[in-house]
């Protein structure tokens, strides 16, 4: 009769552990969620360099442009970016200021314009310069060449010596059949994070500034915003508002 109630006893107690254990991983599943939407994008910088720096010089301050006023591009501290497409976006913060900021691409040599446009801004935040497709005034950007894009803060139209101007690069390579078939996914989430994961950064930060506008509310979106341009040394900026595409 012991005999029988201790094998009863082990019996339960058997069950009982084989319970839990079936029922742990939904619990855990259930708690990662959370974090899966959290992820941060994790951008890969390619193995790119290019010369100069994405600060600007200092400028005398004027009327237009007091000392200190100054204008930030969003790209990677190596001051280049890749793009995959011919008519890329490139990301600049512009601070309140009434003079004209004028946008130039040219080619790596700078010796022909592929693309300008100047334009003024009613408040201070980032502004995404669209490089259009070609047509009658402008090229395409050529697969495996380098460009040098500008913005030039037009601080005295009479004296283009006090412009405040900062440059950076440019380089549009082939999508391989691997990236082509990852980018076919619908899924703007998905996008990103291969755009990232394979160092194209002006799209990474089209697709995420065009996700931000589409649900501005979206706190998510905005940490990963955050969260990016953190991870490339632009805390200054990180904070800023977009305020819309030219």
């Amino acid at each position: 009769m012991k005999r029988f109630l201790h094998r009863a006893t082990l019996a339960v107690a058997l069950s009982a552990i084989a319970t839990t254990v079936h029922s742990s991983p939904a619990r855990v599943q259930a708690q990662s969620q959370p974090l899966l939407l959290s992820q941060n994008v994790n951008f890969q910088p390619p193995d790119v360099t290019a010369p100069g720096s994405r600060q600007g010089g200092t400028h005398r301050g004027t009327k237009l442009c007091p000392a200190g006023l100054s204008i930030t591009p969003l790209v990677p501290p190596t001051n280049i970016g890749l793009t995959l497409t011919e008519s890329p976006t490139i990301f600049v913060y512009v601070p309140q200021t009434s003079a004209e900021v004028e946008f130039t691409l040219l080619t790596e040599k700078e010796d022909a314009v592929v693309y300008e446009k100047t334009f003024k801004v009613d408040k201070s935040g980032i502004i995404g310069v669209s490089i259009p497709a070609t047509g009658d005034n402008n090229k395409s950007l050529e697969v495996g060449k380098r460009y040098v894009w500008s913005f030039s803060m037009v601080c005295d139209p009479e004296d283009r010596s006090a412009d405040s101007v900062v440059k950076g690069f440019v380089q549009r390579i082939e999508a391989q059949a691997t990236l082509k078939s990852d980018l076919a996914n619908p899924d703007p989430m998905t996008r990103l994070n291969v755009y990232a994961k394979n160092g194209i950064w002006y799209e990474t930060l089209a697709t995420l500034a065009q996700m931000r506008r589409q649900t501005p509310e979206d706190a998510r979106l905005t940490a990963k915003w955050t969260q990016l341009l953190q991870s490339q040394g632009l805390e200054s900026v990180a904070a800023q508002p977009l305020v819309g595409p030219l």
